[in-house]
């Protein structure tokens, strides 16, 4: 699994984008089908800029077939509708499900 943090510098939502698109091209280099995104959930000023960004542009490369699926981390839970819809479920670490981290989104290649 392929990780990137595009949150811990302060970024604008242009540049988390495009470090995303970065991402997405070096895990697909190495082949991962698993990409672990760090977006931050707005702790300190309670807002989700970036990540309301990123799950913006998330939806539009899915429905250009650019990437299979998405999943946000506070939704890894057996009991979650999000969750019971997404199929990729058996890609993410069991360790990872328990976390259920609402910083980060997981991206299926």
């Amino acid at each position: 699994m392929y990780t990137v943090d595009i949150h811990s510098n302060k970024e604008t939502k242009e540049i988390a984008k495009s470090e995303l698109d970065i991402a997405i091209s070096f895990a697909r280099k190495d082949k991962d089908k698993l990409l672990k995104v760090i977006v931050g959930y707005g702790s300190k000023s309670n807002k989700h800029i970036i990540k309301t960004y990123i799950l913006e542009y998330l939806l539009e490369l899915k429905d250009k077939k650019q990437i299979k699926d998405y999943i946000e981390g506070e939704n890894l839970d057996i009991f979650n509708p999000k969750y019971m819809n997404f199929k990729y479920g058996f890609r993410i670490k069991k360790k990872k499900k328990r976390t259920k981290n609402p910083g980060v989104i997981y991206i299926i290649l």
